[in-house]
């Protein structure tokens, strides 16, 4: 595991496949694989035991699949399962047939068979050992849970049972893995050779067709393990696949199809480099492009390696493809050593965009034959003092450079004039600014091909459901992650915005339950009684919805008396305020405070800001100034406008509220911001807080959640870091920490995408990728730790990133091996207890921020009181 995160640090952000992260269930427990999807040869019974029965921890009819014969050694019963797509399958869940408690029946033992469209044939599973036999189940009730090493890449798998002595059967399945976004159906290479100390340099996982050749299938190359620095390093199989320059002819060749035609931007060779032992990176790399896989394209892009005889480390080598296009990609590697070594080989590249038709060979005609050789030597052109031309040309450009020069004299003293002491987003050219690409998405044409990928994975969540669930919304501040820009869409005026369109929210909006947010079950520490408590406040559905009838506003005024008069004030908020422009010429940027896919946040100081009252404060303040990504397209600059008058309309002061805006390039929104910065930096610069203190601190941010879950706003990355914090311990929520490169390692980065907060997230939101406000109390509890430790232990410090998914998947389990985060040495043992409900694995048994809210007022008072 840990030469696995070490390799995926040395690849700088490539795109490959972690597959420490492909985990998910594939959808048999849900029901995302559905019952149409499900066959099988026979059933005992087919409406009550049919394939349709067969889902891991469900109990539906008969409570599982049972074959209509018993199982023996040459049984050919079989449960299919037909996943629409290629999915990597890195697990399999089994369990037999509980019925209540009165069944007895399961598999003791299975095995696999999978199915993809480049194979066009059925293949064995066999493990890295050569054991086709998989361990199944000892009891009807509990989860057996099968790695699979190596992993396979199927788009239909078959579970076939097996017992060594005949016997009745019955299965409940769940497959593991995540979505093959790679792009890449086979791959063909020459086989691998041995070396004189017995270790196999072959693809031992390799499925498709062996020979002198491996063609048509997919193997180790692309199964996310990487090699490490020595090459005998497993007992079983060696993850590197070799060449020796003495046992053939010529170089070795690498020839990767695609399932479309592609873009491609960098690739990526992790090799070896042991030199003492007659192995080295490669000296040269040819790489060749087709669109039909029969004629390459002429100019071949060449890489040359500098050889290394310092350093025997293993290490990633990156090619970049200046965007080349093909469906196949031929990969040349030259010999600087005895022998070659390739672990792992990822591509950068992206779906291209148009129509292209196959090459053709061209013809050797007269033509051609009258073309000149290109000659080895460089010619040399000379120009003489007395060359006219040559005079001329030297005249006019530097007549160009002089004018070019005044030019830019004259536009630097004139913005100096008019835009004094202002900092570098503004310097940017407008020309540039008003450029509208409809192909770009907000920061992409600007980012580098990695970057670009994020953004385009960032806002195309709905393609893919495996994606990372963490996604950067568009390039509006933090508040849009709710359902009220869709809900108030008749409220805003003056946008031409088409708001009925909800594409672009879907994956913000939280799923709604007609379940009330509170529990019937006894409430936390601290005396706290039920009826102290508020009544249940339900999800925000539609806004006519809650102002319906009388009588349904009387049944629920006495429980949630306050829900009303927000949802009616933000509705009057929304119908008068105006963002009012905010001068430019009073913002003086001080430093960058985050910088992400949404654009730029300064730090300013400035003067004339506006209280909640209305009147102007004459001193000058500090504000946050959060910059629109200057290529954003029309349609987005609309949007902004429109989230911007959406963020002024709340109204609560522990949120980070907009003071105005800048409707000129580049378009900017002014906010709030505190003196002393963000909450997490300030606690590692002070001593430990006080239990009163602290306290106060986490009653304030629970009542700004309050706030927002009142209206079904879900923040997605509550954290210190996201706190700003002013005099008096004064706290606001903000999302300034989010893209705040102190705050980097505080998530999870792989593939190039946006990194996600896993110390902090709730389990379904980072397995399944749902957010919800009760996904949000899972990360104030969080929160509440970091205050209690003064952010100098990270939650799970002694996991690994890996590790800290796992232990999420044990909680996705139930399996009892879910460890909490520990208690701080100065947390009262009652706020713990808590922290503990908010880490409930069903998030309707969480508390909400209101009875969090009330617990945290409670017992303020019992200090105040002591």
């Amino acid at each position: 595991m840990v030469a696995c995160v070490v390799a995926l640090l040395l690849l700088g952000g490539a795109a490959g496949f972690d597959i420490s992260q492909c985990i998910a269930p594939l959808g048999m427990e849900s029901g995302q694989i559905a019952d149409a999807d499900l066959t099988a040869t026979s059933s005992f019974n087919d409406g009550n035991v049919g394939p349709q029965n067969g889902r891991l921890n469900q109990e539906i009819r008969g409570g599982a699949w049972c074959p209509a014969s018993q199982i023996t050694t040459e049984s050919t019963e079989w449960l299919e399962i037909d996943l629409r797509a290629v999915r990597v399958v890195t697990a399999v869940g089994t369990q037999g047939r509980f019925g209540n408690g009165q069944g007895a029946e399961y598999a003791e033992a299975y095995v696999l068979e999978y199915w993809r469209p480049k194979l066009g044939k059925w293949v064995r599973y066999r493990t890295a050992d050569g054991t086709e036999i998989l361990t199944g189940n000892t009891n009807t009730y509990l989860e057996k849970k099968t790695r699979l090493e190596p992993v396979v890449w199927a788009s239909r798998v078959r579970v076939i049972p097996y017992s060594s002595h005949r016997r009745t059967v019955c299965m409940r399945v769940e497959l593991y893995g995540c979505h093959w976004s790679a792009g890449i159906v086979s791959y063909s290479m020459p086989k691998g050779d041995t070396r004189s100390n017995g270790v196999e340099l072959t693809d031992v996982s390799y499925d498709g067709a062996w020979g002198a050749e491996l063609r048509g299938g997919l193997g180790q190359l692309l199964d996310g393990v990487f090699g490490g620095d020595d090459i005998r390093e497993a007992a079983k199989s060696s993850p590197w696949v070799g060449w020796r320059n003495d046992s053939r002819p010529q170089p070795p060749v690498l020839l990767f199809e695609f399932d479309r035609v592609r873009e491609f931007s960098a690739l990526h060779l992790y090799c070896n480099n042991r030199f003492m032992r007659d192995v080295q990176v490669f000296s040269e790399a040819i790489v060749t492009f087709s669109i039909g896989g029969r004629h390459f394209q002429d100019e071949p892009i060449r890489y040359q390696h500098p050889e290394d005889h310092i350093f025997e480390s293993s290490r990633n080598v990156t090619i970049n493809l200046h965007h080349r296009i093909g469906r196949w990609v031929r990969v040349e590697l030259r010999f600087a050593a005895r022998w070659i070594l390739v672990s792992e080989v990822v591509f950068d590249s992206d779906v291209a965009q148009g129509n292209y038709t196959p090459e053709i060979l061209k013809p050797t005609g007269s033509k051609d034959k009258a073309k000149p050789t290109p000659s080895k030597e460089v010619p040399i052109s000379t120009a003489h003092q007395e060359d006219p031309l040559y005079m001329a040309i030297v005249v006019g450009v530097l007549t160009a450079l002089v004018i070019l020069l005044a030019v830019a004299v004259f536009l630097i003293v004139h913005r100096h004039r008019h835009r004094k002491c202002f900092s570098s987003p503004l310097a940017k050219t407008t020309v540039a600014k008003r450029q509208e690409d409809s192909y770009s998405r907000c920061g992409t044409s600007t980012l580098p091909p990695v970057h670009k990928l994020n953004m385009e994975s960032a806002l195309e969540v709905k393609s893919d459901e495996y994606q990372e669930p963490y996604q950067a919304l568009k390039c509006t501040p933090y508040f849009s992650y709710s359902t009220v820009q869709l809900e108030m869409k008749d409220f805003v005026k003056d946008s031409n915005t088409a708001l009925s369109d909800s594409s672009n929210y879907d994956y913000a909006v939280p799923e709604l339950s007609s379940a009330p947010l509170l529990s019937k079950r006894p409430r936390f520490g601290d005396g706290l009684d039920r009826s102290d408590l508020m009544g249940h406040l339900d999800p925000m559905a539609d806004l006519d919805r809650l102002g319906a009838t009388s009588s349904i506003r009387s049944k629920h005024s006495s429980r949630s008396p306050s829900q009303q008069e927000v949802i009616t004030e933000l509705k009057r908020r929304l119908e008068t305020t105006s963002v009012i422009e905010f001068p430019r010429h009073r913002l003086r940027m001080i430093s960058k405070l985050a910088e992400g896919a949404f654009g730029t946040v300064y730090v300013a100081e400035a003067d004339g800001v506006p209280e909640y009252d209305g009147t102007v404060t004459p001193e000058k303040r500090l504000v946050a100034v959060k910059f629109l990504c200057h290529d954003a397209t029309a349609k987005e600059r609309e949007e902004f406008e429109r989230d911007v008058r959406i963020l002024a309309a709340l109204s609560s002061p522990y949120l980070a509220r907009v003071l105005g805006a800048c409707r000129s390039y580049p378009l900017a929104v002014v906010l709030e911001y505190l003196e002393l910065g963000e909450l997490c930096g300030l606690l590692r610069a002070s001593p430990p807080l006080s239990p009163a203190l602290a306290l106060h601190v986490l009653e304030q941010v629970a009542a700004a959640m309050r706030y927002l879950e009142s209206l079904n706003f879900v923040h997605r990355d509550l954290a210190a870091r996201n706190c700003l914090v002013g005099k008096g311990y004064q706290i606001k929520i903000s999302d300034f920490g989010t893209d705040n490169e102190a705050y980097s390692n505080d998530y999870y980065k792989v593939e190039g995408r946006i990194g996600l907060p896993i110390r902090w997230a709730a389990w379904e939101s980072v397995l399944h990728g749902k957010y919800t406000t009760k996904s949000d109390v899972w990360a104030f509890a969080v929160t509440a730790y970091e205050v209690h430790t003064t952010c100098r232990r990270a939650p799970y410090q002694h996991l690994t990133d890996a590790e800290v998914l796992e232990n999420l998947s044990h909680m996705e389990a139930d399996d009892g091996l879910f460890e909490s985060i520990e208690r701080p040495g100065t947390c009262p043992r009652d706020l713990y207890d808590l922290m503990r409900e908010c880490w409930r694995r069903d998030p309707l048994e969480r508390p909400s921020f209101s009875e969090i809210h009330m617990f945290l007022q409670r017992k303020s008072l019992h200090y105040a009181t002591t």
